[in-house]
């Protein structure tokens, strides 16, 4: 018989995509500035510029833009802050963003409006820096992210299903979670195997 570990975990949770739906508000504003028709679905990688005629400087520009009218921004699905609470048994949830320092107070206020419970409020220059923090486990929607935290010794990633990361491979310590109602489960197997 497996022991299960009642062990805290550390989650970190990220902010754009996993809890604000900001990119309904980038459409938005790029298709005002830019006269195009983006949709969310359209957005099927992180790599935007890559694809379409927008540069990644005015991607990153517009997504900082959003956050001016953080009022705006819908959560990723209804009744976001009782969801996240059903997974404060599980340890302590810290809310890790990449987002400009310039919009850490509109993130905060975001994050406080909808009634998200959290530890800390964690800010990183990149993606990529989230990886070198201490978190056992991370929520997030950065399809580049997994394959770090697939390789680290340590963590392990629930992958919240977006257009952009659909297309991401099954790879170890990586689960998928297509809402936020299925979380939990994921997070109770993490748990579980940590022991």
């Amino acid at each position: 018989m497996s022991k299960v570990s009642h062990d805290k975990l550390k989650i970190a949770v990220d902010l754009d995509g996993v809890l604000a739906e900001s990119m309904i508000v980038w459409c938005e504003r790029a298709n005002k500035e830019f006269g195009t028709r983006f949709k969310m679905e359209d957005l099927d990688s992180w790599s935007l510029w890559k694809r379409f005629p927008i540069s990644k400087d005015d991607f990153y520009r517009i997504l900082d833009e959003s956050w001016d009218d953080w009022q705006k921004i819908p959560p990723t699905e209804p009744e976001i802050a009782e969801k996240v609470a059903r997974i404060e048994k599980f340890g302590d949830l810290d809310i890790v963003t990449g987002r400009s320092k310039r919009t850490v107070e509109a993130a905060r206020s975001w994050v406080d409006n909808q009634k998200v419970r959290y530890h800390r409020f964690v800010r990183v220059l990149g993606w990529r820096d989230k990886i070198l923090l201490d978190y056992d486990v991370y929520i997030d929607d950065a399809p580049d992210l997994m394959p770090l935290i697939s390789r680290s010794p340590t963590a392990r990633g629930v992958l919240y299903e977006r257009p952009w990361n659909r297309s991401v491979e099954d790879m170890p310590k990586v689960l998928k979670a297509r809402s936020w109602l299925q979380v939990p489960a994921l997070l109770k197997r993490i748990q579980t195997r940590k022991s």
